[in-house]
């Protein structure tokens, strides 16, 4: 049998914020964990009602929910299937597991043990899964539009001309038709060069980062007339091949975003090497939106986008504001020190 102290040294270990709710709703002890979940020491959350960790659209419904249960009180988890938030002292809300056991602190009083679980990083792991398995599938599909409808339409046409070109018996004729045949030919190759880039830019390894960058903004300019400004350094060796590739694709899909949401009609890229880390920046002055810090992952791109910072211990910062546009910024710690080519 386990002692008073010995209980509250388990509950103090818990990784869970732990929460002691009489069935007034009002809350009657929390563990040191509730304050790095929600911002309210244990002291400040004594006697307040259990909706003031509960979002404000929803406090309401909550309360219903606490009366039915406490009504007909077992353990359980707490809105099975739903997507649960709880609110922060900043007002900022999280993805929340709530897991409900009652017990009586005497024979008529009965009380609630809440263990509540931040389950943010899993949320948007599983989100990033399924959007990444259909994003996979999705390239697949726009690669076998642009296999079958042109790569594929154009070898049956150099087929049909290469048989054209064996019955032709005048020598003006063929050799026209041979020259036809060698443009074609260098089109088909140009048209497969452009699709093996969508996969994975050469420049990447020809040229480096920073000149990648610049020639993905000049294809975007030239394609769409969306202008993109580049300030970009030369990081040299600062990053390896995986860093490398994971900042490009930040920066790739920040400008997709700004030309597809923004309503601006130019970008800014910026690329610097500054105390030991690599700094890639988009930004663009278009209509922004509003951005909190526990919703940052919330859209697939950025989920994408964190996913591959993490993935090489880096950082994003997605900075937004309805009026006065949106800065994506990705910090990545150098690989290795390298030079600096100015």
């Amino acid at each position: 049998m386990l002692t008073e102290d010995e209980v509250h040294a388990v509950f103090d270990a818990s990784p869970d914020g732990l929460l002691v709710v009489g069935s007034d709703g009002r809350i009657r002890g929390a563990k040191r964990r509730v304050e790095e979940l929600f911002g309210w020491s244990p002291e400040e959350l004594e006697g307040e009602p259990i909706e003031v960790l509960v979002p404000e659209a929803l406090r309401g419904t909550h309360e219903g929910h606490r009366t039915a249960f406490i009504a007909d009180p077992h353990t359980r988890p707490m809105g099975v299937g739903l997507d649960l938030r709880a609110r922060r002292k900043d007002g900022s809300t999280f993805a929340a597991e709530i897991f409900l056991s009652p017990g009586m602190e005497n024979t008529e009083t009965l009380r609630i043990v809440c263990t509540v679980r931040d389950v943010t990083q899993q949320r948007r792991l599983r989100t990033f899964s399924a959007g990444a398995l259909q994003a996979t599938e999705d390239e697949r599909q726009r690669i076998s539009r642009e296999l079958h409808d042109d790569i594929a339409q154009r070898l049956a046409t150099l087929v049909l001309s290469v048989r054209r070109l064996a019955d032709e018996s005048d020598h003006d004729a063929r050799y026209a038709l041979g020259e036809a045949i060698r443009n074609d030919v260098v089109e088909t190759s140009d048209a497969v060069r452009l699709v093996a880039r969508g996969l994975r830019p050469p420049e990447l390894e020809e040229v480096g980062l920073a000149l990648a960058i610049q020639a993905h903004a000049r294809r975007i300019q030239e394609s769409t007339g969306f202008e993109v400004a580049t300030e970009l350094e030369s990081v040299g060796n600062h990053l390896d091949e995986v860093q490398t590739l994971a900042v490009y694709r930040v920066v790739q899909e920040a400008l997709s975003n700004a030309k597809r949401h923004s309503g601006a009609d130019h970008a800014v890229v910026r690329l610097r090497s500054t105390a030991g880390e690599v700094v890639a920046e988009v930004e663009d002055h278009g209509k922004g939106f509003v951005t909190h810090q526990d919703d940052a992952g919330d859209g697939l791109g950025v989920i994408g986008m964190l996913e591959r910072t993490e993935m090489i211990g880096g950082r994003l910062d997605v900075d937004s504001t309805p009026g006065r546009g949106t800065r994506v910024r990705v910090v990545v710690p150098c690989s290795s020190p390298g030079e600096r080519i100015p």
